[in-house]
């Protein structure tokens, strides 16, 4: 690269980095997301507290279940599952890359240095520094007093490498899951296979491997800063090649629709008039975008593998993991949809406000048919039933107080919602997170009904208390034309507020 190029694109890349704050500033949700940023501000700092306390316990830990070798040997030897566990953090702690490309497509800008400026962006993240608050005091504790402030330097620098490696990982995996819920079996793949190598007794040349590394890093050889280097920016030449793909596919004009062989009008909801006619609507929503698709196809491979646990494994045997899971199961695919009720409808809000009860019946809607995917997790269910893990009687409650009050609950972000969503873009769209409102009433779906069936339990007999919170759950279910009238009304009261809110995120998108 002459330095002409360079100049140009650190320029660049000082100029995107400008744009994503400004843009940030100048979202519609700027100021209902600065509650969410204090709380996930207050959940970062506690847990930089847990992590620097991991990291002088895990000192006294290892010196005392191995006595006979250092713990910096032993860290290093299980590299592989801190690696594991960083990448699973991601899923919930780190986003994708925004590759707001589509302002750039008209512009004398080469598109590669766009996206690989993302992709340093990326890199560069505060995120995978994170783990330092664990390691520097491990690192000071047990690598000090034998190779200085040198030694510690090098574990520290090697140790960010791996941390970069799997940062390029994830987005790697990431984009490919988004395209398709089938590629959640590439990362489970490799790391099925690692973990076979590392828990093999007889060789354990991975375990080996790791271990070697990290002390390469320590003792500052150079062989094993060039293998992790080599590798971060063979990730870095994937992802660039893999985000440079999937980003021209979605502003391609030209892409190629393969015609459908048939089209399913689910004429059976035609005897339910307007409402059958909404119902139709919202399993088109789910079946046929590519966000709302994804999210459902998530939520049901994760109500999957939370059965299978649950019913085959020990793991969740306690009372509240039991309770947990059984409610997880039932309302994950509800709050996925419904803690986003109207936010897709922002897109062609406009259309539906020109009558008067279309937004009732759209809500009725709504919560008929996620009433009718609620039979997916009773069925999924049966596993953990017939191993006598939970109860047919525990299945049921957890049932109706999902559809009852969970619902209820979620159902209320239909008055505040104001936020578009876009039903197709991936990599594209605009980062664009929810408020803090929103945070507490989906965390209140998951929780709460947990919270409900935990203090009947432990005042009255398991049976007694699971009556009880069925008909809680029965009480809501019935009511809920009252109920869903009431929202109605109140969205109604807010309307101009919430198009205004949908329309200047839809020029944001």
């Amino acid at each position: 690269m002459t330095p002409n190029k360079m100049i140009s694109s650190i320029n660049l890349f000082r100029e995107l980095r400008r744009l994503r704050k400004i843009g940030g500033k100048r979202h519609p949700m700027y100021d209902q997301n600065k509650f969410a940023k204090y709380f996930m501000g207050f959940a970062v700092a506690l847990w930089v507290v847990y992590l620097i306390m991991f990291g002088f316990l895990f000192i006294g830990l290892f010196s005392e279940i191995f006595p006979s070798m250092e713990p910096y040997h032993m860290l290093n030897k299980g590299m592989l599952y801190l690696l594991m566990v960083d990448f699973l953090m991601r899923f919930t702690m780190t986003k994708l890359p925004v590759q707001e490309i589509k302002p750039f497509v008209l512009l004398p800008v080469e598109k590669n240095r766009v996206l690989r400026s993302y992709l340093v962006m990326t890199g560069l993240s505060g995120y995978n520094l994170i783990w330092m608050f664990m390691l520097v005091p491990f690192g000071f504790g047990t690598l000090f007093r034998y190779f200085g402030f040198v030694g510690v330097l090098g574990f520290l620098v090697g140790y960010w490498l791996l941390m970069l490696a799997n940062n390029y990982w994830f987005v790697f995996c990431r984009t490919l899951m988004n395209q398709h819920i089938l590629y959640v079996l590439v990362p489970i793949a490799v790391y099925a296979l690692l973990l076979v190598g590392l828990l093999v007794p007889e060789t354990n040349y991975i375990g080996n491997f790791c271990m070697e590394l990290g002390e390469g890093f320590f003792l500052w050889e150079w062989q094993a800063y060039l293998g992790v280097i080599v590798f971060v920016y063979g990730l870095f030449e994937l992802c660039h090649a893999l985000q440079k793909r999937v980003v021209y596919k979605e502003l391609s004009k030209t892409e190629v629709v393969k015609k459908l062989k048939k089209v399913s009008e689910y004429k059976f909801l035609d005897r339910f008039g307007e409402v059958g006619e909404y119902m139709r609507l919202e399993i088109k929503l789910l079946t046929r975008n590519k966000v709302p698709r994804a999210q459902f196809y998530m939520g049901f491979a994760i109500m999957l593998m939370f059965s299978a646990a649950l019913a085959f494994t020990d793991v969740y045997d306690g009372d509240f993991m039991r309770y947990f899971i059984t409610v997880y199961n039932f309302a994950v695919l509800g709050v996925l949809v419904l803690s986003q009720t109207m936010s897709y409808e922002g897109n062609y809000l406009d259309g539906l406000m020109s009558r008067k009860e279309s937004i009732l019946n759209l809500l009725r809607a709504k919560y008929y048919v996620q009433c009718t995917l609620l039979f997916v997790p009773l069925i999924i269910m049966i596993l953990p039933i017939t191993e006598g893990k939970i109860s047919l009687l525990s299945a049921l409650a957890c049932f109706f107080l999902t559809s009852g009050f969970t619902f209820w609950t979620l159902m209320q972000l239909a008055v505040y919602n104001k936020l578009t969503i876009n039903l197709n873009t991936k990599v594209t769209g605009k980062n664009t997170g929810g408020t803090f409102f929103q945070s507490m009433i989906i965390m209140a779906g998951f929780f709460l009904p947990v919270i409900i069936i935990q203090v009947f339990t432990s005042l009255l007999s398991e049976n007694t208390a699971l009556l009880i919170i069925l008909s809680i759950g029965l009480a809501f279910t019935l009511t809920h034309p009252l109920w869903l009238r009431n929202i109605y009304k109140r969205f109604m009261k807010r309307r101009y507020v919430n198009m205004e809110g949908f329309r200047s995120s839809i020029m944001n998108n």
